[in-house]
């Protein structure tokens, strides 16, 4: 397999003509997310009306959702019997929870495959996180109680355990999706997130898998950096080369960074019950995150054109503390971290704390944690 250039651009295969050709015939089945029953109804229907045309490439569509070598060849089997419905019915029933070991490859953390074009999605759910990036094109995702629509440099992250189905029916649409191991994604994403960050705990409460729909929506537009590096992370799973699988994950791991350091601030969260999160809300708390030591409630407000009273009611119901208990609590951990690295005075890190004199930091520093900077220095590295 030769090096893909640009997966964007990938054209129509003679697989996913025929099932062009097939969704023709059957605008019906196009109108919304199928049941497992009704797409096991539509591949016998295929059957029935390509005959042999639709079996010559039934082993090319059942490996993109089971890659078990001996139940493809069972679904094949039965795709050339034009009366085998009850045997297509149950294979395709089979496919409405993906879990790790039948669709991560042996020996890998991450597989990657793309989406075929014009094959309808049915509901289902998988025990791995997804990574969706959208190369070109567009295509939607459903989830039961929304629709996020994907375009290029759409990056959707979906939690495991979480029904959603991906009907691509375009010709530009290229969807690849990266399947990672429950295990994996805290190494390559869960640890890459500060403690601290505010953002970080609406990250894991958009990926807790708590609403219908569980996910982190982030669009980076034509980032050359970003394609390259998933154009890089797909042929070394395609390619198969030593060490791939280790190049993968260190790779993945890259991409994970990239995002967060260039996007965290446009992250889009879902909309759930008691969480209504606005796209905005994600620049503001970055902001907050990057600017604590001298941004003001006014100066957010400012910045977002929102009142001063709406950014204190908007950081109360998401962090359940007031705008100066928050500033307060960033300052105090920026201050613990320089104490613990060292090679600074008292009087530099009140400045780069954001406090005017070194009095006035020993006295919020003393009101929070109940002691001096230098008596909790020494408690937590007895403690460490």
């Amino acid at each position: 397999m030769a090096k893909i250039e640009n997966l964007g651009a990938l054209q129509m295969t003679a697989l996913e003509s025929l099932l062009k050709d097939c969704m023709a015939q059957r605008p019906d089945v196009a109108e919304g997310i199928l049941t497992s029953k009704e797409l096991g109804q539509y591949v016998a229907w295929m059957s029935e009306n390509y005959g042999e045309r639709y079996a010559e490439v039934a082993q090319s569509i059942l490996p993109y959702f089971i890659p078990d070598n001996g139940m493809t060849l069972l679904a094949a089997q039965a795709l050339q019997n034009a009366g085998s419905r009850k045997t297509i019915s149950r294979i395709y029933q089979q496919l409405e929870t993906m879990d790790e070991a039948g669709n991560i490859t042996t020996g890998q953390d991450i597989s990657i495959r793309r989406m075929l074009r014009y094959l309808p999605d049915q509901w289902h759910s998988n025990t791995y996180f997804t990574f969706y990036y959208c190369f070109s094109g567009h295509c939607p995702v459903h989830f039961r109680n929304e629709i996020v629509e994907l375009q290029k440099g759409s990056v959707l992250i979906v939690a495991p355990n979480i029904e959603h189905a991906c009907p691509c029916y375009a010709d530009d649409a290229v969807l690849v999706f990266y399947m990672i191991r429950t295990s994996t994604f805290n190494h390559v994403f869960w640890n890459q997130l500060r403690d601290d960050n505010l953002l970080s705990k609406f990250f894991r409460k958009a990926l807790s898998g708590e609403s219908a729909s569980s996910y982190l929506h982030f669009e980076t537009g034509s980032d050359g950096e970003l394609i390259h590096l998933l154009t890089r992370i797909y042929e070394e799973h395609q390619l198969g080369e030593p060490y791939a699988p280790q190049m993968v994950n260190a790779l993945m791991r890259v991409a994970f960074l990239l995002i967060l350091r260039k996007y965290e601030g446009t992250a889009r969260l879902p909309r759930t019950e008691g969480f209504y999160w606005k796209h905005e809300f994600s620049a503001i708390f970055s902001y907050i995150q990057n600017h604590f030591v001298d941004a003001s409630r006014d100066d957010v407000a400012a910045q977002f054109h929102y009142s001063s009273r709406q950014v204190g009611r908007i950081v109360q119901e998401y962090t359940g503390k007031s705008y100066g208990l928050l500033i307060r609590e960033l300052k105090m951990n920026r201050a613990c971290e320089l104490l613990q690295q060292g090679g600074y005075s008292p009087e530099q890190i009140a400045a780069m704390t954001g406090y005017s004199s070194l009095s006035s930091f020993y006295r919020a520093f003393s009101e929070y944690f109940g002691c001096t900077p230098m008596i909790w220095l020494i408690q937590n590295a007895t403690t460490r």
